[in-house]
């Protein structure tokens, strides 16, 4: 580190003690030079200020140049000054030496002598020019602007290798401003020899002028005159320095420590360990004799380590010399700044220039403020342009007799954790302002369960400001008894050990501030916080209105509005209640419809309606059997839950109860009304058994089948449920589910029964649906037929048949002739508005033939068809495709009706076809439906056909094709394929494979 030169006469650290049995110094070999010591107010200014064994100095004051810039840095704290000698002329402590021979006044100890004043300057020190030998004038560029009170300011040296500058000096510790410093005497000029002096001889001292004149030992040795200015030197001094000569240079830049374990400054930075000999030379002069300890090979530098711990934590140090007012600044430091873009020093001087100030009206303030321990140091943050933030830590180096040497300033760079430490900042008052605006009251507890903070919503709910819960224990906060084993801890509190540190307490009643209870719900979550005591979050919500909302609520939802009585929801509940107890099997509901009650709303208004069912329910209020409770399911829908039905005279006797009770006449609106009801009634033996036992659900719900059936008998009918009587119902709900999912994953399949000529050639093929439980096995059509008809899958179940049934025509073999396929139509039929677009899209999409389709329909549903249902038909069949109307003769249809529909086909039921050879009316019937679609111009195919007695009437009555099992069942697509390629079936009228013939007309 380089270093701006004190200034002539200073001492930049502690004197040497001179006393005896101070350390450092011979007391014989001492003592006679404290006869030399100055005496008055000079010598009182030196041993105050050089502290205990100051310096002496054999003249009050003397000029002196400055010499080179030290190259190590400043003598660290305790580092003596420059020896006494004989000859040795040093500046009194207060008394400055300038350039130019002028010298600042001399300042006096500090109050009560405790610590001397620093000396007030008015010029700057010389300045030594890094490229010359010899220090360059003040006013030569050296120096700045000076800072107020301080006067510190200038140029500041670094160790970047740069020539070191000199900063103005500095005026510290003041204890009294405003006082005029002493006018400086002006240096005496060096004497010229005259003419009248003395010729001397060889007997008296030499030319005190001619340095060479002093022969010096071949041991390291150099000679300095009073003012400790090095003057001359030999070669093994310069050698032990460094190969660097030291002329010019200040005895105490060279030399720290004591004389008898001293360290020579090297070229280089580094301490050679020496032992000082003076040996005092005519002229004030003195040699000194240097020699070098057995371990005085330098020790290697650490500035490199330094550097690289500096580069590490991004910081820097910097020096400041209180008696030599010079600035120096680490080379980390230099590098610091630089990467930072900051510039150290600028117009109003160094960025250090306000720390320094800081310190020094702190050193101005008195011993007393200089002895304290904890006014050692001071940190402070510099926040210079760009947004980077510098922390400086500065720390006091004293001297071994306490007084103020140098200021030390650590320097680093926390831009991140400020800013890091700025987040953290805002995120914390984000999360206060967040948790003040919650709703819920928040608290947190610390350690021993007491209440450390809460937000606002926790002191309205508890009735309490928050600094009367601060220290509250939350253990006070429960309204029921704790337990005492929990070191004060309440119960409800788990140790952040707990496996579920992270819990919820649905009802927790706590304490208000006067004493009454609320129910709350508390949410808590145990962490160890950053000492690793246990800390608590606690989130506290009021459920007490919470749970009368949801009282009301429940009442809304279990009581019928109307009747008052419970509605589905409140008669489930008792009767769960009541199957959990041991009477379970007593239980009984019973439901009761009235019938036909859609008059009384059409005829006397709902009003009137309304005030019926309040007087029904009224009825059974009053006059059902003890532990029977009755309510309100849906319109004129009532129901009664029987806790034992035993009491009633079993499930029958309570039935015509609830019969009668529903039964009779009111009068309504002035006019008498005579009611009947139909009952229902089931007990948990009407249940399927099943995997649960049986719930009120159940039991409602066999009782509403049962009331089904019971309308069927007739009105006012009651009827007892068994297992029998649900589970049907059961049944066709999960058929429904099934085949909805078998619709839509493919897992239905189509067989095709053939329709053939009277001669075995196939002209077509009926597509039939068919169903492959994967656990019931094949399940009828006449079992799931019904169940898509009640649950409105029938359309989805012609698109599914109809896709699937043209993509397999479209595959089989023709030999010639074109076989056409037949699909039954029950839910997409001729009146709905998409039916031509869906018919057309299925038939594009499959490639088939639109000649190669027939569509049969049933002949209700071919009743009254609009007319956009006939034009569809009718552009179908322009297309190619034909219609056939099935089980012709078992409708409403009249013959007029058959004459419009455009059907190219009638299908004479099987119910004809049956009695047809042996039922004259089954032949007369059949006869007339063959006639009446021959004088339409209609072919007809019989059904159902089975003996070939029936396959000769019906060709004798003129039928152009049959269908039955007399010729196949229905064939699966490959045994289907197989039929085609083979030619046709055979028929009573053929032997066996019918040659191939001209198909009939159909």
């Amino acid at each position: 580190m380089a270093e701006v030169e004190p200034r002539a006469g200073h001492r930049p650290g502690g004197a040497s003690r001179g006393a005896t049995g101070e350390p450092g110094v011979d007391p014989v070999s001492r003592a006679p030079r404290d006869a030399d010591r100055p005496t008055g107010l000079a010598g009182d200014l030196a041993r105050a200020f050089a502290g205990p064994g100051g310096a002496r100095s054999t003249r009050p004051r003397a000029a002196a140049e400055p010499g080179p810039s030290h190259p190590f840095g400043e003598p660290g704290p305790g580092a003596p000054a420059v020896d006494a000698s004989p000859g040795a002329d040093l500046a009194v402590a207060g008394a400055v030496a300038v350039p130019n021979g002028g010298a600042a006044g001399a300042r006096g100890p500090g109050p009560d002598g405790a610590a001397p004043e620093f000396p007030l300057v008015g010029e700057p020190a010389a300045v030594r020019d890094p490229g010359a030998g010899e220090p360059v004038a003040p006013g030569s560029g050296a120096g700045g602007p000076v800072l107020p009170e301080t006067g510190f300011g200038g140029p500041v040296a670094s160790d970047t290798g740069l020539g070191a500058t000199a900063a103005p000096e500095t005026a510290f510790g003041e204890p009294t401003f405003g006082r005029p410093s002493p006018t400086p005497r002006p240096s005496p000029a060096p004497r010229r020899p005259q003419a009248s002096d003395p010729v001397p001889d060889d007997r008296t001292d030499p030319d005190p002028t001619d340095h060479s004149a002093v022969q010096l030992p071949p041991s390291p040795a150099l000679l300095c005159d009073a003012s400790g200015i090095v003057l001359h030197t030999n070669a093994a001094l310069r050698r032990l320095a460094g190969s660097a000569d030291p002329t010019g240079m200040k005895l105490p830049q060279l030399l720290v420590g004591p004389d008898s374990d001293a360290r020579l400054v090297r070229a280089d930075r580094r301490l050679a360990r020496v032992k000082v000999v003076r040996w005092p030379q005519p002229g004030n002069r003195t040699v000194v004799l240097l020699t070098a300890f057995p371990d005085a090979t330098p020790a290697p530098s650490d500035e490199a380590p330094a550097l690289d711990l500096e580069r590490a934590t991004r910081s820097g140090t910097w020096t400041f010399d209180l008696q030599a007012g010079t600035l120096t600044r680490s080379e980390g430091l230099v590098e610091l700044y630089r990467s930072l873009g900051v510039r150290p020093d600028g117009a109003d001087g160094p960025i250090e220039g306000e720390q320094v100030e800081r310190v020094c009206r702190l050193l101005r303030r008195g011993p007393d403020e200089l002895s304290d321990p904890g006014r050692a140091g001071h940190s402070s943050e510099i926040r210079p342009e760009g947004g980077s933030v510098l922390s400086c830590r500065t720390r006091i180096d004293r001297t071994p007799g306490g007084a103020p040497l140098r200021l030390i300033g650590t320097v680093q760079d926390v831009t991140d954790r400020r800013r890091a430490e700025s987040r953290a900042q805002r995120s914390g008052q984000r999360f206060a302002e967040l948790v003040a605006t919650i709703t819920t009251g928040v608290a947190m507890l610390d350690g021993r369960g007491r209440i450390v903070d809460a937000n606002p919503a926790l002191c309205q709910l508890l009735d309490a400001d928050l600094e009367t819960l601060r220290g509250v224990p939350a253990r006070s906060l429960s309204a029921e008894p704790q337990s005492g084993d929990r070191n004060g801890l309440p119960d409800w509190l788990r140790p952040p050990s707990d496996p579920e540190s992270t819990y919820r307490i649905d009802s927790l009643p706590l304490l208000r501030a006067d004493g009454t209870r609320v129910d709350c719900e508390v949410v808590v979550n145990a962490a160890p916080s950053d000492d690793g005591r246990p800390f608590w979050l606690i989130v506290v919500t009021d459920v007490g209105e919470r749970r009368r909302a949801a009282d009301v609520l429940r009442e809304a939802n279990t009581v019928d509005p109307l009747t008052r009585l419970p509605n589905r929801a409140g008669l489930l509940e008792l009767a769960d209640r009541a199957l959990a107890g041991p009477d379970a099997a007593r239980v009984a509901v019973v439901v009761g419809d009235v019938d036909d009650f859609a008059r009384v709303n059409t005829g006397l208004g709902h009003s009137d309606g309304d005030a019926l069912l309040v007087e029904l329910a009224g009825r059974l209020q009053r006059e059902l059997p003890p532990l029977c409770t009755a309510g309100r399911l849906s319109a004129d829908e009532f129901a009664v839950v029987c806790a034992d039905v035993d009491t009633a005279g079993g499930p029958q006797a309570l039935g015509a109860i609830v019969a009668e009770l529903l039964r009779g006449t009111v009068t309504v609106g002035g006019r008498p009304v005579t009611l009947t009801a139909s009952v229902g009634v089931a007990t948990r033996d009407a249940v399927p058994t099943g995997q649960h036992p049986p719930r009120g659900d159940d039991l409602l719900r066999s009782a509403e089948v049962t009331v089904q059936q019971a309308k069927q008998r007739g009105r006012g009918t009651v009827a007892v449920a068994d297992r029998g009587t649900v589970g049907p119902a059961c049944r066709q709900l999960e058929l429904e589910a099934e085949l909805r999912a078998a619709i839509e994953s493919d897992a239905l399949r189509l067989e095709y029964q053939p329709v053939v000529a009277p001669d075995g050639t196939v002209l077509s093929a009926e597509a039939l649906l068919r169903w492959s439980h994967p656990v019931h096995g094949e399940v009828s059509p006449g079992e799931f037929l019904p169940v898509a008809q009640r649950s409105g899958l029938q359309r989805d179940l012609d698109l599914w048949v109809l896709r699937t049934a043209t993509a397999e025509a479209a595959t089989w073999p023709r030999h010639g002739r074109r076989i056409a396929v037949a699909v039954n139509l029950a839910g997409l039929l001729p009146a709905d508005p998409a039916f031509l677009d869906e018919v057309t899209a299925v038939v594009e999409s499959s490639g088939l033939g639109w000649d190669q389709l027939v569509l049969e329909l049933v002949e209700t549903s071919l009743v009254a068809l609009p007319r956009p249902a006939l034009d569809a038909m009718s552009e179908l069949v322009r297309r190619g495709v034909r219609f056939a109307v099935d089980d012709f003769g078992t409708g409403y249809s009249s013959l007029a009706r058959l004459k419009e529909l455009p059907a190219q086909t009638v299908k004479v039921d099987r119910a004809f076809v049956t009695g047809v050879g042996t039922d004259p009316a089954d032949f007369a019937l059949a006869r007339a439906v063959v006639e009446v679609a021959r004088a339409m111009g209609r072919a007809t195919v019989a059904e159902g056909v089975e003996t070939a007695e029936q396959f000769h009437v019906l060709r004798g009555l003129g039928v152009n094709a049959f269908q039955g099992w007399l010729f196949a069942r229905s064939l699966r697509p490959e045994d289907l394929h197989r039929v085609l390629r083979g030619g046709g079936l055979p028929t009573p009228a053929t032997t066996g494979t019918p040659p191939g013939g001209t198909p009939g007309a159909w």
